[in-house]
């Protein structure tokens, strides 16, 4: 599958935490378990965070080059507004915008992944959203449900993932299929209050464990986060981030995390 596997398999192990020179080698080294479905998921960048290489730009410059005709097709956690549901859709848009706190250029780097899938010859998939799908996102206050988005979320790519399967179109033995959304849905191992919102143990069964989930950190975005913090691998991991290096954590079988390095900021000029 990847030409460059065998050569990357490099990282200085300790602790059960593995770091690497480059993201590329940390790649490499989940690339190795031949996945049927990686489900990637992104702690996403907020409005006012530094301005430093997201998760989904690093895993389109980085990793999608290194797939090597070993994926056919990619979902994104995302969909198209056409205003065919009149004002139920523009609230459930400006409602979705509101919570995630998301800056525009997220949606330039969607648009990138996705062209630069299509340049490697996978097939894109977005989601299906419907007008009753905008209804059940919105409470009766005309604001986000986050429970329902969730459930809804995680209900759309598991439907999306499980038709291209059906299709034989990725998803199978030597047809990868990549999911790239959030942080929560691909969980193989969530806690019991997320597990309704996860479809990560689902997919497993349905591949017999051929579900690999891989999270993306970018430190500048999460290194104060309280519940990361609470992981005894977080700080290590960290520590050897300030130190130049890209991080991969496998706390359990088919669970990834990768840490990328902290990059340096140029101080500005006066």
């Amino acid at each position: 599958m990847l030409s460059l596997v065998a050569t990357l398999l490099v990282g200085a192990t300790d602790g059960g935490i593995t770091a690497f020179s480059t993201p590329k080698e940390a790649f490499a080294h989940v690339l190795a378990l031949h996945p049927q479905i990686l489900g990637v998921g992104e702690y996403h960048e907020l409005k006012g965070a530094p301005k430093v290489p997201s998760a989904i730009k690093h895993f389109t410059n980085e990793a999608l080059p290194m797939l090597d005709g070993g994926a056919t097709s990619l979902i994104v956690e995302t969909w198209m507004l056409n205003g065919r549901c009149g004002q139920v859709e523009k609230q459930a848009a400006q409602a979705v915008e509101k919570t995630t706190k998301r800056p525009k250029e997220t949606e330039d780097e969607v648009t990138t992944i996705m062209g630069k899938a299509y340049d490697l010859g996978l097939k894109n998939h977005t989601l299906l959203i419907n007008c009753d799908d905008y209804k059940s996102m919105l409470d009766k206050d005309g604001e986000l449900d986050a429970e329902q988005s969730l459930l809804l979320m995680r209900r759309k790519v598991e439907e999306k993932a499980t038709q291209v399967r059906d299709e034989e179109e990725g998803g199978l033995p030597g047809k990868m299929l990549i999911l790239y959304g959030g942080a929560l849905h691909n969980d193989l191992t969530p806690t019991a209050d997320d597990a309704p919102y996860t479809f990560g143990q689902s997919l497993q069964k349905e591949t017999r464990g051929g579900y690999v989930e891989l999270d993306l950190l970018v430190p500048e975005y999460v290194d104060t986060d309280e519940e990361l913090l609470k992981f005894p691998w977080f700080s290590p991991a960290l520590a050897l981030a300030k130190k130049g290096k890209t991080v991969l954590i496998q706390p359990s079988p088919g669970v990834n995390v990768i840490v990328f390095a902290y990059s340096k900021i140029k101080p500005p000029r006066r």
